[in-house]
C-alpha cells in the first residue's frame, strides 16, 4: 500500500466540506486521492506526486502537478477555498505555501487546514517535518494577512474515521470532539481563516 492509499476518504469528511459552500471552487493544495473532488464539481488539485496526477487524471479529475513550496500554476484570486488537509506538517516552507494560498483566494475568500498536534505520535509518520500547536497555526495564517476565524482540535484517534462514517451526519461524535481536550488524546490543531474582503 502506497502512503495516498492511508488517506483516502475518511469516515469524518463533512467536519471538512462543512465549511464551504457546496458550489464553491475549492483547490485541493496536496491533494492525494482527490477525495475532495467527490464533494466539489469545480475542484482543481495539487500534488508533487506524479503518479498521482496520473491516477486522477485517468478518473477525470483535475490534479495538477506542483512544488507546494513553490508559486503554485494557479492564477491570482481564483478560488472561493482552499483545503490544506494534513499537508502543513509535511513541509519545510510553511509561509510560502499560507502566501500562495493567500494568491490565488478571491477576498472574502476561505482556507481550512488541519495537520497534527505537537505530541510525540506525530513522529510515527517519517513523512512528517513539524507537528503544530493551536498557537502556531493561528500565528501562520494571522502572519500572512489572513482574519483568523476559528482554530481547534479534530480527533484522529485509530478508528475515529471508521466510528464516524457509521453516522448518518459523515461527522465526528461529539463525544470525540470533546475527547481532543483530554491530555495525550491524538489529534490535530485545524484552522479557518479568511481572506479580507478588500485588499
Amino acid at each position: 500500500m502506497g502512503y495516498h492509499e492511508w488517506h483516502g476518504r475518511p469516515g469524518y469528511y463533512k467536519d471538512v466540506v462543512r465549511h464551504f459552500t457546496p458550489g464553491s471552487r475549492i483547490l485541493d493544495v496536496g491533494c492525494g486521492t482527490a477525495w475532495l473532488s467527490e464533494d466539489f464539481p469545480d475542484y482543481v488539485g495539487l500534488d508533487n506526486f506524479q503518479s498521482t496526477v496520473d491516477n486522477a487524471k485517468g478518473q477525470g479529475i483535475d490534479v495538477r502537478l506542483a512544488d507546494l513550496e513553490h508559486e503554485f500554476p494557479i492564477g491570482d484570486a481564483e478560488f472561493d477555498g482552499v483545503i490544506l488537509k494534513d499537508v502543513l506538517e509535511h513541509l519545510l516552507d510553511p509561509v510560502t505555501v499560507v502566501l500562495e494560498v493567500h494568491r490565488v483566494l478571491k477576498p472574502g475568500g476561505r482556507v481550512f487546514a488541519s495537520s497534527p498536534d505537537a505530541q510525540r505520535w506525530a513522529w510515527n509518520d517519517y513523512t512528517h517535518r513539524r507537528p503544530w500547536t493551536r498557537t502556531s497555526m493561528r500565528r501562520l495564517f494571522a502572519d500572512q494577512g489572513f482574519d483568523v476565524i476559528r482554530v481547534s482540535y479534530e480527533s484522529v484517534m485509530p478508528g475515529s474515521s471508521i466510528v464516524s462514517g457509521w453516522f448518518k451526519r459523515k461527522r465526528r461524535p461529539r463525544s470525540l470532539v470533546l475527547a481532543t481536550w483530554l491530555p495525550g488524546w491524538r489529534r490535530n490543531v485545524w484552522i479557518l481563516a479568511r481572506r479580507a474582503a478588500t485588499a
